[in-house]
């Protein structure tokens, strides 16, 4: 298993653009940091703090999960309303169903697939509908094709983590209806913002994440990469610019307590805008480049 960040390099994809480690992880070294390293950097706030606050217990999951409902959840749901032609939906690798959970209880008719067995019993017990297994063995297994397919897809924080994004969406293309909406989350990486804060930091690129992260894209690559695919854009939003907070003085960079402040700060900006005008405004940073996630719905092309 590597151990430092020095046995990779990050190149740009000569087809699509997007930047990715080189070489590729080997599915060995990537299985063997989720079940040795992954959780254990959760927990120590190296990784997926989101996951990290919902897996707490107590008040800090209440907030946590109030907050994803209030902003990225809800977004989801009302770009889904809006964009796609039907309520059935797929959502993979959800983790315990939160997503699912609060789809569900807004009117759609939600599958979920989730490769972790503990995940995945969590969301059972929960009453929904969720598949232990990978996408492309779900995909094969129910047959799915275009005529019998789901209206969206939505792919939340998976796209970084495969080895062959292509084949991820190309799968997702198979089991759209036509016209089918797919719903897709990545972090924002190499963005101008980024690098004004590491300069300002003097610090190594610590939104590269090796293993795990393998893929790379920001709100420029994702939707070239998403049309040179067969999709069209409908509508681009990102989210808080993090880096705002290392450029005025607020080092979160491996410190989970100056993290947590800083999130904090962030709830409560989001909390007090109207829905619609915190969602102007990330859509208004997203044509910029700006934010820390990219968000993203885009259709299927009949073609």
């Amino acid at each position: 298993m590597p151990s430092t960040n020095t046995q990779y390099r990050i190149i740009t994809d000569a087809k699509y653009g997007y930047q990715k480690l080189d070489p590729l992880p080997t599915n060995e070294e990537i299985s063997q940091f989720y079940q040795k390293d992954y959780f254990k950097l959760i927990k120590k706030g190296g990784r997926a703090p989101e996951l990290r606050r919902l897996m707490s217990g107590g008040k800090e999951v209440r907030d946590e999960r109030n907050w994803l409902e209030t902003t990225l959840y809800s977004d989801i749901c009302v770009f889904l309303n809006r964009y796609a032609k039907g309520k059935h939906l797929l959502d993979v690798g959800r983790g315990t169903g939160d997503l699912i959970l609060y789809l569900k209880k807004n009117g759609f008719d939600v599958t979920g697939i989730e490769p972790s067995t503990e995940a995945a019993v969590i969301a059972k017990q929960k009453s929904l509908k969720v598949y232990n297994t990978s996408f492309e063995v779900f995909a094969a297994n129910h047959n799915v094709d275009s005529s019998a397919g789901f209206d969206a897809v939505v792919l939340i924080n998976i796209l970084e983590h495969v080895t062959d994004p292509v084949q991820v969406i190309d799968t997702v293309k198979k089991i759209l209806k036509p016209a089918g909406i797919l719903c897709v989350r990545v972090p924002n990486d190499f963005t101008e913002m980024q690098e004004a804060a590491q300069r300002r930091l003097n610090k190594e690129r610590w939104w590269v994440a090796i293993p795990d992260h393998i893929n790379y894209f920001n709100l420029e690559t994702l939707p070239k990469f998403l049309k040179s695919l067969g999709f069209e854009i409908l509508y681009s939003q990102s989210d808080f610019p993090m880096e705002l907070f290392l450029l005025m003085g607020d080092d979160y960079v491996g410190n989970s307590d100056v993290g947590e402040k800083c999130h904090k700060k962030r709830v409560a900006f989001e909390d007090a805008l109207p829905h619609e005008l915190r969602r102007k405004f990330y859509a208004a940073l997203a044509s910029c480049g700006i934010g820390r996630d990219c968000l993203l719905f885009a259709k299927k092309n009949h073609s």
